[in-house]
């Protein structure tokens, strides 16, 4: 059976468990369903638009958010985000260029009614998760639903891991532009050196999605609140940041980097008194790390008459900081934040509209639709305008003061959240980290409304 024709049957199967979940009521395993589909974007369909799995399960998790009261603070947070997507939607059918689309759905007339089903169910995800995640024992579980979810990622990515080694083929990986290879890869100094993607569709997307779990995993490990015992937390966090590096995803390694100064920054009250602990697990990770990556890129250079080895720590450089550098004014970004600035600056407020840069920039476009722009930042920009980016900043500036607030009771879990949501602001700067900023604002604002429950109790 063709891949495609199987990628098909896996999206009808994730719409069925949504809808299942949902009037059945067992909204956990809808939770649970919604968070491991962000990472099996390998399960993929053009009908109209791109369809994957978290996208068909969010029609479940939408009419739940839908049949439910709203909180008032959730309501008071997301409104203007959904003004904005009305503002953004208008901006879109006034100003659209005079251009057909290449599919209905595709078109300027349905592109921004698709892409604001997108931008409003990720946003719903917070009240679906409020809602459900209201005690502290749903408050545990969660954790630990997401630690098992995100192993399960991780496994399918080591398993590709293995298939690479051994040279055996593994599944083909479907693009955008409609297209399937055998396998992702690069070429430096003569050598190919292939990626693991798993079954997440882009090896960027697989490393996006382990990003958050790495750097919760990590903050837990330091906390003593192990995920089953010592033993096993310590293997799945070192598994998980090999599986995440051998993406070699140029994006979520300089997010990763920065993660590593900005987290222990912003939570020193925690890393703090642990700074010595934090510097020999690093120091033990990257030692064994870059040994076992100079075998696997002495593999990948076997059959390189090239006398001059690859070292991996030269291919990490390359395959992040070196490559922005050297392709920095050919990026889709670059082109599009000098489009804006120097040809078009009266939609830096608004923004073009959702979904409609592609059709004012001078990108290209394919049969399957639009070319898409890495970067989610810089596609807030083209969507939302400034307006989009100040929303999200004062999402930032929540978050900032819930930490705040558990500096005084801290929550190991509200504190791993709100640094899943950090690690979204990041791995945002450039793919698409999105669900993560909601997901994980959704996870925070239910562990604070927990600990403030409990508070009062004790207080009565």
């Amino acid at each position: 059976m063709p891949f495609e024709l199987l990628s098909k049957l896996g999206l009808f199967v994730f719409f069925f468990l949504g809808f299942y979940f949902y009037k059945t009521n067992r909204l956990f395993s809808l939770f649970s369903l919604l968070v491991v589909s962000f990472g099996l974007n390998a399960f993929t369909a053009l009908a109209g638009t791109l369809w994957f799995p978290y996208k068909v399960v969010m029609f479940a998790t939408t009419l739940f958010a839908f049949g439910q009261p709203a909180r008032r603070d959730v309501s008071i947070l997301l409104q203007p985000y959904y003004i904005l997507i009305i503002l953004s939607c208008v901006v879109a059918w006034v100003t659209a260029p005079s251009m057909p689309g290449l599919t209905f759905l595709q078109g300027p007339t349905m592109r921004p009614i698709v892409q604001a089903y997108t931008y409003v169910t990720m946003a719903l995800m917070v009240p679906f998760v409020t809602s459900i995640i209201n005690t502290k024992y749903r408050l545990t579980w969660s954790l630990k639903a997401y630690y098992l979810l995100s192993e399960i990622i991780i496994a399918i990515g080591v398993l590709h891991f293995i298939f690479i080694i051994f040279g055996l083929p593994f599944l083909p990986i479907l693009r955008p532009g409609g297209e399937a290879n055998d396998f992702a890869a690069f070429g430096m100094q003569g050598a190919l050196v292939k990626r693991i993607y798993g079954l997440s569709g882009e090896p960027k997307t697989l490393a996006t999605f382990i990003l958050p779990y790495i750097f919760i995993s990590f903050y837990n490990y330091i906390e003593g609140n192990y995920n089953r015992n010592k033993p096993y937390h310590l293997v799945t966090l070192i598994t998980a940041f090999i599986v995440m590096v051998y993406t070699f995803s140029s994006a979520i390694l300089i997010s990763a980097g920065l993660g590593l100064i900005i987290i222990p920054f912003l939570f020193r009250h925690r890393f703090g008194s642990r700074i010595m602990q934090y510097a020999v697990i690093i120091s033990i990770v990257g030692y064994l790390f870059t040994q076992s990556g100079d075998s696997f890129t002495s593999h990948s250079n076997r059959n390189n008459n090239n006398k001059k080895e690859l070292s991996m720590m030269d291919v990490l450089y390359q395959r992040s900081f070196g490559r922005v550098e050297k392709e920095s004014e050919e990026r889709y970004e670059s082109v599009a934040l000098n489009y804006m600035y120097k040809e078009a600056p009266l939609y830096l407020i608004t923004g073009f509209g959702l979904g409609m840069y592609n059709y004012h920039l001078p990108l290209p476009k394919h049969g399957r639709g639009v070319e898409p722009i890495d970067s989610g930042w810089v596609v807030i920009l083209m969507d939302l305008g400034l307006l989009g980016l100040l929303f999200f900043f004062s999402i930032y500036r929540y978050v900032i003061q819930l930490k705040n607030y558990n500096k005084y009771h801290n929550d190991v879990i509200l504190n791993s959240y709100l640094i899943g949501i950090i690690v979204g602001f990041l791995s945002h700067i450039g793919n698409n980290g999105l669900y993560q900023i909601f997901l994980f604002l959704g996870l925070s604002i239910a562990a604070y409304s927990i600990i403030q429950n409990n508070e009062s109790l004790t207080n009565t």
